[in-house]
């Protein structure tokens, strides 16, 4: 129990600081008087290099005996503290704080590989967490933090966003450093970071071989043009949802509010899809969750009222939160056994992909058309990727797509 609740307290640090950095960053940013589209590009950029420093640090730690697990979390986590610090003193120039944010978000995209692995790797040495209560406490402590910090920017300004990401940042490095010093020291050993490069190894990863990989499954390979067609409508809503927000006449409160919704709903949604996939192929429901995505993204474009977004954010229940356990059932199924890297890294690949664009050209036409012209734009790529989805998606049957016990 108590390895659990320590895992649970850093994953619930991490989740917290991914909400007040990553979350509310374009309130903090259009504060300090950034254009949507310079937004954009602080975002993608930050995205693109976080796929090259995933498996660059996980080289580094391969090729070492010295570095541990947990030496690279509260490295890394001291890193992005270190540059979420540095926002508070030179916000004022705004070169500066896009570099400093572009490398924060991207020391914390980078992250989230290490923590889940430093968690798999405590249950390898025989130490029994539970992983997905674990996982779960930090769904729920974003959706707290959210609601949290809406209302606090309301009462003491964007700066104090900076001065909590310090302080979560400290407190991740703590958790780690306490109980690895005390109870265990995990040795990094082959450490595979969560990212397109990082799960394709040296062989596969070359051009021939991603084409190979490709033409011979034609199916998957359209399945991943209609995800990130989805998750660009899909992010295009989250990273600029203050935007939207303000549109329909809410805050940074409300929006704190909404985004508190999505996150909480994710927990019992993604429990239940463990459930469902031993009643229903997950093939079915990785075509519910596609249409819903569109669903929602068309409630949020037609939304006049705060009450409309809140209601569209419920639908985060029948979309984002089916979606991610559906697909990884669903790779498992359809690609084979010695590609299975290779599928989940597509998979990634497809959605990151989707965000990059999403920042980019979400932000351009926010600043250009408004923010009803880039929710329709939204709505036409979450359609065109179920429809697209629809033709893509392989029909997997029950008794294969169900998890195997011992695996779980």
């Amino acid at each position: 129990m108590r390895f659990t609740v320590w895992y649970s307290a850093a994953q619930g640090f991490y989740w917290s600081a991914f909400c007040s950095s990553l979350n509310f960053a374009s309130v903090f940013l259009l504060s300090k008087s950034f254009r949507n589209s310079q937004i954009g590009i602080v975002l993608a950029v930050a995205n693109i290099l976080a796929v090259f420093l995933q498996p660059l640090i996980a080289g580094l730690a391969d090729r070492s005996e010295k570095i541990t697990i947990n030496g690279i979390i509260i490295a890394m986590a001291g890193t992005a503290g270190a540059f979420a610090a540095a926002r508070c003193f030179l916000s004022h120039v705004s070169p500066v704080l896009a570099a400093l944010f572009i490398l924060e978000l991207t020391v914390l995209f980078s992250l989230q590989p290490f923590l889940n692995s430093l968690g798999m790797r405590i249950i390898n040495q025989g130490i029994e967490i539970n992983f997905g209560f674990s996982r779960g406490f930090g769904s729920l402590s974003y959706a707290v933090l959210s609601v949290l910090l809406g209302i606090l920017v309301q009462q003491f300004g964007t700066d104090s966003l900076s001065v909590i990401s310090v302080g979560l940042y400290s407190a991740l490095c703590f958790v780690i450093f306490f109980f690895s010093k005390r109870q265990f020291a995990l040795k990094s050993g082959t450490v595979q970071a969560e990212s397109f490069q990082g799960q394709l190894d040296s062989k596969s990863a070359n051009p021939e071989s991603v084409l190979s990989f490709l033409s011979h499954n034609k199916r998957f390979a359209a399945l991943m043009v209609a995800v990130s067609l989805t998750f660009c409508s899909h992010s295009m809503i989250n990273n600029y949802f203050i935007q939207i927000t303000e549109h329909v006449g809410g805050t940074s409160k409300e929006m704190g509010i909404a985004t508190g919704i999505a996150a909480a709903i994710e927990l019992p949604a993604m429990m239940l899809c463990d459930f469902l996939v031993r009643k229903i192929r997950c093939s079915s429901i990785l075509k519910f969750s596609l249409v819903f995505f569109t669903v929602k993204t068309v409630i949020t474009l037609m939304a006049t009222s705060v009450r409309m977004l809140y209601a569209a954010q419920v639908l985060q229940f029948c979309s984002y939160a089916l979606f991610i356990p559906a697909s990884i059932y669903y790779v498992n199924e359809v690609i084979k056994e010695e590609d299975l890297a290779k599928g989940q890294a597509f998979m990634t690949a497809a959605t990151t992909f989707g965000g990059v664009t999403a920042s980019l050209f979400g932000g351009l036409l926010l600043d250009s058309e408004g923010v009803g012209t880039m929710l329709l734009v939204g709505v036409i790529a979450a359609a065109l990727g179920a429809a697209i989805g629809f033709y893509a998606t392989q029909r997997v049957e029950v008794k294969e797509c169900a998890p195997d016990k011992t695996q779980l």
